[in-house]
């Protein structure tokens, strides 16, 4: 039986997203709706595309087909940008990016837009999550890792660099708590980096930077932060070794401003970037 494109489209989100329930929510249908497709998918081709793990693991079979359905989904992208191409800076333009530099920088830029392109609509979506930009999650991203695959347009915009930090007055010592970042940050550069150079759990695990910060302020511990969030704080830089650390380089991050190849002409995402541009930088 020929493939719909519904079933199509519905195991490319669950191999993407690694879920049937986060697959279920990104097409806006129940999770029930995309275990039937996926079974009639795989009754179609005969054997199993996936595994039903947390994460969902693709098969070989399930490996090729999503490989396969990559210039599909990059021509359907192109195909609405086509319909939506319109020399007016006007209609509605999705950013995503983490909520940090949402609120630090993006919503005071937001006046200065506005009052250039009065006719845009802009949707900021804060997450720690990497949505797909050729399933149109999104319309552009700011991300602190280059895209390795897709029809994705990335530019280095700027360097995110940090610091040990700790609230003035803090008592350091061998046995000063430190605290760290969890949940879906817990594999980034900084944490890793933390863990290593203490060698001990951390007092204190968060899934937001801002909110790791905060509570670096209020003397619960030391922690690795963003310098520009430390200086916003008015907290102490300090050494690693103070707190029985050691003294390894930190890392530097890129940001990077990434959007779809298919997409990047239109003159709203056009606007969108350049104001980007000039707002992260």
């Amino acid at each position: 039986m020929e493939p719909s494109w519904d079933q199509l489209r519905t195991f490319e989100a669950v191999a993407r997203l690694g879920s049937l329930t986060e697959a279920a929510r990104a097409l806006g249908v129940s999770q029930s709706t995309v275990s039937r497709r996926l079974a009639r998918l795989e009754a179609g081709a005969g054997s199993p595309l996936l595994l039903r793990e947390t994460p969902v693991r693709l098969t070989s079979k399930g490996e090729a087909l999503w490989a396969s359905l990559q210039p599909m989904v990059a021509g359907a992208l192109a195909a609405r940008a086509t319909l939506e191409e319109d020399d007016a800076l006007r209609g509605e333009v999705t950013i995503n990016t983490v909520g940090e530099l949402v609120r630090w920088s993006l919503v005071s830029g937001l006046p200065a837009l506005y009052e250039r392109h009065p006719a845009l609509r802009v949707r900021l979506l804060s997450s720690n999550r990497i949505v797909s930009l050729a399933a149109n999650e999104a319309d552009v991203a700011i991300r602190f890792a280059r895209p390795e695959r897709g029809e994705l347009v990335a530019k280095r915009l700027a360097t995110s660099a940090y610091d040990w930090f700790a609230a003035p007055g803090l008592a350091l010592g061998a046995d000063t708590p430190w605290l760290g970042l969890g949940g879906t940050l817990a594999h980034i550069p900084e944490q890793r980096h933390a863990e290593r150079a203490l060698g001990r759990p951390a007092r204190l695990l968060v899934e937001d930077v801002e909110a790791l910060g905060l509570a670096v302020a209020e003397s619960l511990g030391v922690a690795i932060l963003p310098a520009r969030l430390g200086e916003r704080l008015d907290l102490d830089v300090i050494d690693p070794r103070a707190v029985g650390g050691t003294a390894e380089a930190l890392p530097v991050r890129a940001i990077y401003l990434v959007a779809h190849r298919a997409k990047q002409k239109l003159p709203k995402v056009r606007a969108i970037v350049e104001w980007l541009e000039a707002v992260v930088r």
